[in-house]
């Protein structure tokens, strides 16, 4: 998880970390696309991934152009023997939540889940049982 999950869409909007004030701000994709997106011209050249957007915060105000640096500007996010646990909003955290806390239902979970995407590519070091508590007291925190 330290990645972006291998590149799967990001649907917006997205919590991160507000660059005026620290506090939980809410980011948008310039083109209402999910992230990343991948823009052509008008030659039909493809350019790279395009994580331009805007960040909007209630906190302090703060409204601007953003690139978007994933996961480091992610606000759920926690790290974890070496990875980095991130969720792109509080709904997703907590399908995360009931995903490590689940024993023998996680697939259950899983398929159930509108995050089933992100959930699928968890990897398993968030998934062992001797460290479940220590991860959902991480999460609880985050809340």
């Amino acid at each position: 998880m330290s990645s972006i999950y291998d590149h799967p869409l990001l649907g917006g909007p997205l919590a991160i970390v507000c660059p005026g004030c620290d506090e939980q701000a809410v980011f948008s994709t310039s083109h209402g696309k999910p992230l990343p997106v991948r823009l052509c011209t008008a030659t039909g050249e493809v350019l790279p991934d395009n994580w331009d957007g805007h960040v909007r915060c209630s906190a302090c105000g703060h409204a601007a152009r953003h690139v978007l640096d994933w996961p480091s500007d992610a606000w759920f996010k926690l790290d974890h023997r070496g990875e980095t646990l991130w969720a792109k909003d509080a709904e997703m955290l907590a399908e995360i939540r009931r995903l490590i806390a689940a024993g023998a239902e996680r697939q259950a979970i899983k398929k159930a889940s509108t995050h089933a995407r992100y959930l699928v590519r968890i990897p398993s070091t968030f998934l062992k049982a001797t460290d479940r508590e220590t991860l959902l007291r991480k999460i609880d925190r985050l809340t």
